[in-house]
């Protein structure tokens, strides 16, 4: 069965027949064939300073999501440690959200709470991790967490949405392409493209009154951070080295 949004193997309405089912996240092996992460706006600043963050191109004219990239190939995530664990403090709320997800259209005024019911992460019996539901039916109060977390996660995506378009507006984003060797592995050498970067240059050319309204909106140091995240790829190819050498 082909993965839905990227890490979701049977999304499903939440109803009464997960009535005693518990969840534990206990692990990020559910990211293994990741070498990208969705981001949210917010999230950039914070991501900035461990991963590489590039924008990505969506099927829809103009609209962009902003990546942390998490290795150099497809199926490559190379920032799982040995128990199955992201090795940065900071873990992309896409990451964070998993087996959650809201189901429906985003101009719907009612979107369902669902679940992926194929994620090792539930407990059928209750056995592990917190409980769905209170022997009464009601949600528990890790479920209500859960609920007003994705809440704050469609709200900020829409943000996230704003923010690239203005991007898109503004001429910022342009393609890029790098080609990576690897000492004594000429099989191993990695031609990236497909992505967006920011470059000063372009920047530097918008009008006064676009850097003033990015600067009161957050956008600069948004962008600023993106450009410096940039030199994190370099860790990433520190990281896949140092496994090329071990094999």
């Amino acid at each position: 069965m082909s993965k839905q949004l990227m890490i979701y193997d049977n999304i499903q309405p939440l109803s009464e027949k997960h009535a005693k089912w518990s969840v534990g996240v206990e692990n990020h092996e559910f990211t293994r064939h990741l070498n990208s992460a969705p981001l949210l706006a917010t999230e950039i600043a914070f991501a900035a300073s461990e991963f590489p963050v590039i924008f990505s191109a969506t099927a829809n004219e103009g609209e962009y999501i902003p990546l942390a990239v998490l290795g150099l190939k497809d199926g490559q995530n190379l920032l799982l440690n040995d128990k199955n664990v992201l090795s940065t403090r900071y873990v992309p709320a896409f990451v964070r959200r998993y087996p959650f997800v809201l189901g429906g259209s985003k101009d719907s005024d009612m979107m369902a709470l669902c679940i992926d019911e194929g994620s090792k992460c539930f407990s059928q019996d209750g056995s592990k991790g917190s409980r769905l539901f209170q022997d009464d039916g009601s949600h528990s109060d890790f479920l209500k967490d859960v609920v007003e977390f994705l809440k704050d996660y469609q709200f900020r995506a829409e943000m996230t949405r704003n923010f690239t378009k203005k991007l898109h507006d503004l001429d910022l984003l342009e393609p890029m392409s790098a080609n990576i060797s690897f000492k004594n592995k000429e099989d191993a050498n990695i031609n990236l493209s497909g992505f967006f970067v920011i470059k000063r240059e372009k920047l530097k050319a918008i009008s006064d009154a676009d850097a003033l309204d990015l600067f009161k909106k957050d956008g600069l140091e948004l962008i600023y951070a993106h450009i410096q995240s940039l030199s994190n790829f370099n860790r990433l190819i520190d990281i896949m080295s140092a496994k090329l050498a071990a094999e």
